[in-house]
């Protein structure tokens, strides 16, 4: 039984103890942090198994009983959290982005290598959970089969009901970034240009916030990408992505499913209740993430899908191309 302790009970904190209470078996939450008492105490006596509540995140990492820990902290408090982590020399699973700054990831990526060089192995890795999204997997099954030809373009939807706290740059380093990591990941490919472009603003968009944001990319290969971000859309959570090849199409639809079009043949859409944000969507990746770094400490054998500080330096890279054609 892996032991872990989570340093956040926010939405993406509560969301991964409840998914390792319901579905992984093998580990058990023992130890909160956060500094709003009573959220903790709330979802502390929801999960029955947590020991330790905590309003120090070193007492939490430090702590003799906790074997793992969760960084599910706010975005401006990972690089503080991570230092934490190489102190502790325990295994790490962080939420992204490694830093909201440029600046903050290089220095931290660097800190985190030399902490691995010495130790010999990887041992904080970053929550990238469209890697273990079965649509996903299943897109880059269809391209090495090699039936649709090489991949040309790709047009990926992401829209948010409401973005709370959202900036412009953000738009790129919480919510586009995953677009540059799975689709890095997927062609196993790496990007060399990103522009920025602004449709006319949403009159239901805060104040300051470039919403709605289209982005263009390019890969090395010459894939190119045409990305939108909406921060608040006002009709439910709807995230998409359509891979156009020299042979035909294939398509991630908002409830996952996967539409293929080629040989004069296609799919159809499903149809349905529209989420108000991700976690249902991504429910079963943010398992088989959670399953696979749980296994990776248990037998000591790494899982190549698992993000490395590698992985969550190139994506942060690639949004720093982003937020520099603002």
């Amino acid at each position: 039984m892996v032991r872990i302790g989570i340093i956040g009970t926010g939405v993406m904190g509560a969301g991964h103890a409840r998914f390792i209470k319901e579905s992984v078996p093998s580990a058990q939450v023992v130890a909160l942090f956060d500094i709003d008492t009573e959220k903790m105490a709330a979802l502390a006596l929801e999960l029955g198994t947590v020991l330790v509540q905590t309003t120090d995140p070193a007492a939490l990492m430090s702590h003799p009983d906790v074997d793992a820990v969760i960084i599910a902290s706010p975005d401006p408090l990972h690089v503080a959290h991570l230092r934490l982590a190489i102190s502790s020399g325990k295994p790490i699973l962080c939420e992204k982005p490694i830093a909201t700054t440029i600046e903050d990831a290089r220095t931290i990526a660097s800190e985190i290598r030399v902490y691995e060089d010495r130790i010999g192995k990887h041992l904080i890795h970053f929550g990238f959970m469209r890697r273990f999204d079965p649509a996903y997997r299943e897109v880059r099954r269809l391209i090495e089969t090699g039936d649709y030809g090489k991949p040309t373009f790709f047009r990926t939807i992401t829209r948010n009901v409401a973005s709370t706290g959202a900036t412009t740059p953000g738009l790129f380093t919480n919510i586009a970034i995953h677009d540059f990591d799975i689709f890095r990941w997927l062609f196993k490919d790496e990007w060399v240009s990103v522009q920025s472009h602004y449709p006319r603003k949403s009159s239901i968009s805060p104040e300051g916030i470039a919403d709605p944001l289209v982005i263009t990319a390019f890969m090395k290969s010459g894939i190119m990408m045409v990305a939108d971000i909406v921060a608040f859309n006002n009709y439910g959570y709807d995230v998409r992505a359509e891979v156009v090849c020299e042979k035909g199409s294939i398509e991630i639809g908002i409830n996952g499913d996967v539409i293929t079009r080629a040989n004069r043949l296609m799919g159809a859409h499903t149809g349905g209740k529209m989420e108000e944000n991700w976690i249902p969507r991504f429910t079963q990746s943010y398992i088989e993430e959670l399953r696979a770094w749980v296994a990776t400490i248990t037998t000591g054998v790494a899982n190549p899908d698992l993000a490395t500080v590698d992985d969550a330096l190139a994506a942060n890279e690639v949004c720093a191309l982003g937020v520099a054609s603002i």
